[in-house]
């Protein structure tokens, strides 16, 4: 079963939340999404009232909404001319980069599915995702195409074509993608066309590249913005699958339809992004140190950005201490978004207390549990607390945030959003009394229509809430907090990490017999996966499987840990007992 792209819990009857709603300014629905289809609908209008404004910025180069229109439209032009039509599922495979916002746009435009993929992926977990999204584009940056170049030939040859971006400052101008980008002038380009010439230029530009590989910067070298075709893309259309964890040991499609992600969009501004605004004449900008293909950073970082006429300050590696507090220092961002690690590797950098916090509106916290102490100093130092919210992957991704009124740190994930309904349920299906934990139920228009080409009939209840895995306890109030999972997910760095996955490539190495992995308490990254392993042969030693954990899985997911038992526990009908082990 999956939710009606339409489903939102009933306006006639309010919720437990209404009074909290009341008492922080909040409205309870989404009259601002009436006659919009899609997401172009959205924030197209939002594009031209911002032109001149700076959009995106990375370092020095900047893009503007203009340039980004322009951009945009000449890479969704490339697509079509390339047979790339409504539907088909472009894989981009970036880090906070400018192509990265170009591309985004290109591919909500030309109604194509944008399939976000961690840039540090194996060959190995980038081959699935290909292959299960089903991939006919690859987007990637030069530098980091290790993995795709191990690909093997079948899973190569799915790909029609292969983007390559550059981001080399040291390059030649007419070769070098952020120039050209940063270079883009309205005047320049020929949105009045005829549609004869349009179609002339159009054949010889696809002329031009006739080969699988080709360059972001010919790319916006060749293609006009008046050669892009409109499409019609409703409100049930895919505009994204977001890979999360998935319980059979391979990560799943979250099929997030365009109506899905605008819906968040708009939730989000009305629970946060207007209180930011408030008060103030200045563009709004936001610090983005979170990667841009996942969920949290996709949609509040760059589709809230925006939609909200803010800048986007992109943080390309936020293991950069020094450069990410140097990027304070000079932007004085008015949003800051993170998660409880980069919070706490902030705080210990020494130039950070000192920075002037005085435009600072609101800190955000998701992804893991932020912790009180982290958000106690925080507050001190900044003064201003971390609001933390709730989101899922499945969720496009925000389903709770404490609003901005709210001056002391609660430990709860805050009120859900706008026009939605959050169930707490016992192993029956019914609904829990306030204040006894159950799972989190979740129903309204941001939650996605199921996971992509797969059963889900466990997915979701009878009634139509999907069932998050985490177990929650909701006050008289209606604020939500997480206290437990019922899915033996682990939280690392604010990245889902499930067992299953790290078992199964565990498991290939021909002397291991089984495994079975849980999470165990890191002071860094709250959560680090440890393994424990039954021997095939003997000789094997714990060096030898983590070497092999580089080749299968991205950092974050490897063990820091290995235990060698002789048996792992079981129930009588074989399920490994993970609580057992911890």
């Amino acid at each position: 079963m999956t939710t009606s792209t339409n489903d939102m819990p009933s306006s006639n009857t309010p919720p437990l939340w209404q009074a909290s709603y009341e008492k922080h300014g909040l409205r309870n629905n989404l009259d601002v999404l009436e006659g919009k289809h899609n997401l172009l609908d959205l924030l197209q209008p939002k594009i031209n009232q911002h032109s001149d404004s700076v959009a995106f910025s990375m370092g020095p180069a900047t893009l503007t909404f203009a340039q980004l229109d322009i951009a945009s439209r000449r890479f969704a032009a490339f697509l079509q001319a390339k047979g790339i039509n409504k539907g088909d599922r472009v894989a981009v495979q970036l880090p906070n980069i400018l192509q990265y916002a170009v591309v985004l746009l290109g591919c909500l435009r030309s109604g194509t599915v944008l399939v976000n993929v961690n840039p540090m992926y194996t060959h190995y977990e980038l081959a699935h995702q290909l292959t299960d999204a089903q991939a006919s584009v690859l987007i990637v940056l030069d530098g980091m195409t290790a993995a795709f170049d191990q690909l093997d030939d079948a899973v190569k040859s799915q790909l029609s074509l292969v983007v390559h971006c550059s981001v080399n400052p040291n390059a030649v101008p007419t070769d070098n993608d952020i120039t050209l980008l940063t270079q883009l002038e309205l005047s320049t380009d020929t949105t009045r066309q005829s549609s004869q010439s349009n179609q002339t230029t159009t054949d010889n530009a696809a002329n031009n590249i006739s080969e699988q590989n080709v360059s972001f910067a010919h790319i916006i070298n060749t293609y006009h913005a008046g050669q892009y075709q409109s499409v019609t893309i409703k409100r049930e259309d895919l505009a994204l699958l977001q890979y999360t964890g998935g319980t059979t040991g391979k990560p799943k499609g979250a099929m997030l339809t365009h109506y899905n992600v605008m819906a968040n969009i708009c939730q989000c501004y009305a629970m946060f992004g207007k209180a930011i605004e408030a008060g103030r004449s200045e563009q709004i900008k936001i610090l983005n140190p979170l990667p841009l293909y996942h969920i949290f950073s996709f949609t509040v970082c760059g589709l809230l950005g925006i939609y909200g006429g803010w800048e986007d300050i992109l943080v390309t590696n936020p293991r950069d201490i020094d450069g990410l507090v140097n990027t304070i220092e000079q932007h004085r961002p008015h949003v800051i978004p993170s998660v409880n690690t980069l919070f706490i590797g902030m705080l210990n950098h020494p130039k950070f207390s000192g920075l002037d916090f005085s435009r600072l509106a609101l800190s955000i916290g998701g992804g893991t549990a932020i912790i009180k102490a982290v958000s106690d100093q925080w507050q001190q130092v900044t003064g201003m607390m971390i609001h933390e919210g709730y989101g899922m992957s499945e969720t496009a991704p925000v389903i709770s945030f404490n609003p901005p009124g709210i001056t002391t740190f609660n430990g709860s994930v805050g009120l859900p959003l706008a026009m939605m309904n959050i169930k707490i349920i016992d192993d029956n299906g019914s609904s829990c009394a306030i204040g006894t934990p159950g799972e989190v139920g979740i129903k309204g228009p941001q939650v996605m229509q199921g996971y992509w080409q797969k059963d889900n009939t466990d997915t979701f209840t009878k009634d139509g809430y999907f069932k998050s895995g985490d177990i929650g306890v909701m006050d008289r109030d209606g604020f939500l907090t997480l206290v437990d999972r019922k899915k033996d997910m682990i939280l690392v760095s604010g990245f889902n990490v499930y067992p299953n996955e790290v078992e199964a490539a565990l498991t290939e190495h021909p002397k291991v017999l089984e495994v079975a992995v849980i999470g165990v308490e890191d002071k860094h990254s709250g959560e680090v996966p440890k393994a424990f392993v039954v021997k095939k042969d003997p000789s094997l030693t714990a060096d030898e499987l983590a070497a092999f954990a580089i080749e299968r899985l991205t950092g974050y997911k490897r063990p820091q840990s290995y235990v060698f038992i002789d048996e792992l526990p079981k129930t009588a009908v074989g399920k490994i007992l993970r609580k057992s082990l911890r």
